[in-house]
C-alpha cells in the first residue's frame, strides 16, 4: 500500500492584508452661504416611509404599481446565486481530469500475454490510483483549508469509494452506446444482461493478461457479486443521465463525508456543494424536484460496490470494464 501522506505539500502560510487608515476627516464646523436650512438639509422621513408602504401593499395585493427595480431584486439574487454554484461546479471540472482518472491509458500493455511481469504491472497501477487520487485532491479548491492529516485520512478510507464512483460515472456518462442498454428496437436491457456483457469484457481482459483461459464458472464464483454491483451503480447513474456536473459534486459530498471526523470545515463543504448540486439540478432538471435526493440515497451502493472491490483486491476490475470505451 502506498503512504498517501508523502504525497501532500504543506499549504502555504496565510497571506495577510492591510486595512488603509483614515487619515482626514472634513471639517464640519461651517458650512456654505448657499446651504440650506438644518432641518432642510434632510429628506422627510415619512415620505419614505409611504412610499414602502406603497410597494409593500403594492406587492401584497398583486398590483402593477410596484417600481421595475424592485420587481427584479429577488430574480437577480438568484441569478447571482446560481452564477456563484456554477462557478464552483466548474472549479470542480477543472481540476478532476475525468478521463485520466477513470481509464488506464496503457491498458493494452497490461492486456499483453507475457504475464511473467503481470504482478509488477499490478503494482505499478496501484501506486498509479493512489497518485492520481491524491493529486486530485490537492487541486481541490478548498485543499488548504484542511490540514494534511484530514485529507490523508479522508483518502485512506474513501479511495475504493472514490474509484468506483469516478469509473462508474465515467462509464454512465462515455459508455452508453457499448453497454448495450438500449437495443436496436428500443428496448432497455435488464441488469442481469447487463452483468453477462460486463463479465464476458472482464472474461476476455483477464484472460489475456493471464494468459490462460479463465472459465466463466470460476468468474463468476470469483468476482460475480461484485461485478453485479458496479454494474448497478453504472446502470443507476445511466438512468438518472448523470451530467458532469453532478458527478463532480456528488464525489466531493462523498469524500467528506466522513462521520468520525469531527471537523466543521467538512461540514461546511459538505453543504456547500450540496447547495451547488441542488442549484443544478433545479435549473437543468426542473421536472425532476426529488433529483438531488434520489442520486443521493444511491450513495450507499456505490460504498456496497467499494466494499467488494477493496475486499477482493481487484482494483483493476473497473478500469477493465471501461477498456471497451472508445
Amino acid at each position: 500500500m502506498v503512504d498517501t501522506a508523502k504525497f501532500f505539500m504543506n499549504p502555504d502560510p496565510a497571506t495577510t492584508c492591510g486595512i488603509t487608515p483614515i487619515t482626514t476627516l472634513p471639517n464640519l464646523t461651517t458650512l456654505p452661504s448657499s446651504s440650506p436650512a438644518p432641518m432642510e438639509m434632510y429628506p422627510n422621513p415619512n415620505k419614505g416611509l409611504l412610499g414602502g408602504v406603497n410597494i409593500l401593499r403594492a406587492a401584497l395585493t398583486g398590483s402593477n404599481d410596484i417600481p421595475q427595480q424592485y420587481k427584479n431584486l429577488g430574480r437577480q439574487t438568484k441569478d447571482k446565486y446560481d452564477e456563484h454554484h456554477a462557478k464552483l461546479i466548474h472549479e470542480l471540472i477543472e481540476c478532476d481530469e475525468f478521463d485520466d482518472i477513470a481509464t488506464l491509458k496503457n491498458i493494452g500493455e497490461l492486456l499483453s500475454q507475457n504475464s511473467s511481469d503481470l504482478e509488477d504491472k499490478l503494482c505499478k497501477i496501484g501506486d498509479s490510483i493512489v497518485h492520481k487520487l491524491v493529486e486530485w485532491v490537492t487541486r481541490l479548491p478548498f485543499y488548504h483549508q484542511l490540514p494534511k492529516e484530514v485529507h490523508t485520512r479522508l483518502l485512506t478510507h474513501k479511495w475504493h469509494e472514490l474509484l468506483v464512483l469516478t469509473t462508474s460515472a465515467y462509464q454512465a456518462i462515455h459508455g452508453f452506446r457499448r453497454m448495450g442498454t438500449t437495443r436496436t428496437d428500443g428496448e432497455k436491457v435488464e441488469l442481469h444482461q447487463e452483468v453477462a456483457t460486463n463479465l464476458v469484457t472482464l472474461q476476455t481482459c483477464l484472460t489475456s493478461m493471464m494468459g490462460k483461459p479463465i472459465t466463466m464458472d470460476q468468474l463468476r464464483q470469483d468476482v460475480g457479486n461484485m461485478v453485479e454491483k458496479i454494474t448497478k451503480v453504472i446502470a443507476i447513474f445511466r438512468q438518472f443521465q448523470l451530467k458532469m456536473e453532478e458527478y463532480v459534486c456528488l464525489k466531493v459530498i462523498a469524500m467528506v463525508a466522513q462521520e468520525d471526523l469531527n471537523n466543521p470545515t467538512l461540514n461546511v463543504i459538505h453543504e456547500k456543494y450540496l447547495a451547488c448540486l441542488r442549484s443544478f439540478a433545479k435549473k437543468h432538471f426542473p421536472n425532476q424536484p426529488n433529483r438531488v435526493d434520489d442520486l443521493l440515497v444511491r450513495l450507499p451502493e456505490v460504498q456496497v460496490a467499494a466494499s467488494l472491490l477493496l475486499e477482493s483486491k481487484m482494483f483493476y476490475v473497473p478500469f477493465l470494464l471501461n477498456s471497451t470505451i472508445d
